[in-house]
């Protein structure tokens, strides 16, 4: 049998994926963070090791096309344990984000941890804006969202106008009982960026539960990597051309709020804008131009299968991921 596996690897979690040749997902790895500002040397390794081995599993003689590493060195040892590395596809973030809708041109607007906005055009040209980590960057991100919801929640006793649920939702979702605890947390063990991203889960769930500062939290975070998305459209002349608005992260798949708020301000700049939140995760992206070097083409039945078949795995890496996860669950 034939596999495209593919490992998309970001400052937060790691994703690999195998997928045989005929759209079904046979296996599934979840790992640490693979970014070598965020952790060390043996992390990134043991993160490695840890997603490659639970995708493979128990796949034993297969032939696998590699999308996402680099060739040679301790990974691809690992592979060859279970088959043959016969091809290599290059895969960064990017290209696995429009692979995952089946494009070739347009805007990729990514919001998890970090953020970045990409444009790329029919004849070429492209920018890229963001992307700087936390004290740069991360413009309109689950970690700039988790931000602001703890600065809101520490300032809702100032006045009334500041009053939101976050003030207690916050310091419960990280199992302390008060504000107090929280501070002392924050300044006595600190708060990993990871932690602090996973804050933006409990701004979501109270901004969608009416609390208005939650809300402008996250709307806020939204216009900020607008603001992006604008610099992108001007600078590509892209106001009057239909193009996709691919969205992907934790953010951008999860929050309805941040991303009608995104897409309802792109469109003032680029009323054509065609919002588009892939099935997959981008790391399918990456299998699925594995599949294409293998020769497999990209058929809506091979989509369909892909999508029905990840369910189970996406469930288990979840919750396998939620029982070890920090900060907010």
């Amino acid at each position: 049998m034939r596999y495209a596996l593919a490992v998309d690897g970001g400052g937060s979690k790691t994703d690999a994926v195998v997928i045989d040749e005929t759209g079904t997902v046979v296996g599934w790895g979840r790992g640490g963070s693979l970014h070598h500002y965020y952790t060390t040397r043996e992390a990134i390794q043991e993160a490695l090791q840890t997603c490659l081995s639970q995708a493979l599993g128990n796949i034993q003689g297969g032939e696998f096309w590699v999308s996402g590493l680099h060739h040679g060195g301790h990974t691809q040892e690992l592979i060859e344990r279970h088959g043959r590395v016969m091809g290599h596809a290059p895969a960064g973030e990017v290209n696995m984000a429009f692979a995952a809708v089946q494009r070739e041109w347009g805007m990729v607007v990514l919001s998890g941890t970090g953020s970045f906005v990409f444009g790329l055009t029919p004849d070429g040209r492209a920018r890229h804006f963001g992307g700087m980590g936390p004290i740069l960057g991360d413009y309109g991100s689950a970690y700039a969202v988790g931000l602001y919801g703890l600065r809101a929640a520490f300032a809702s006793r100032w006045t009334e106008a500041r009053r939101t649920s976050l003030e207690k939702a916050i310091p419960a979702a990280y199992g302390l009982p008060d504000l107090k605890s929280l501070f002392e947390r924050v300044y006595g063990q600190g708060l990993s960026r990871r932690e602090i991203a996973a804050a933006a889960r409990i701004v979501d769930a109270e901004a969608e539960a009416g609390d208005k500062v939650a809300r402008n939290c996250l709307l806020g975070a939204a216009d900020e990597l607008a603001a992006l998305a604008f610099d992108v459209i001007n600078e590509l002349k892209l106001h009057d051309e239909q193009f996709p608005v691919i969205g992907v992260g934790s953010v951008a798949q999860k929050s309805r709020l941040w991303w009608e708020r995104l897409c309802a301000r792109i469109h003032e700049l680029a009323p054509a804008a065609e919002p588009l939140l892939p099935r997959v995760k981008p790391v399918v992206g990456g299998a699925l131009l594995a599949l294409k070097e293998m020769g497999v083409q990209w058929t809506p039945e091979l989509l369909d299968r892909i999508v029905s078949t990840q369910e189970p795995h996406l469930r288990a890496a979840d919750e396998q991921e939620s029982q070890t996860a920090q900060g907010p669950g």
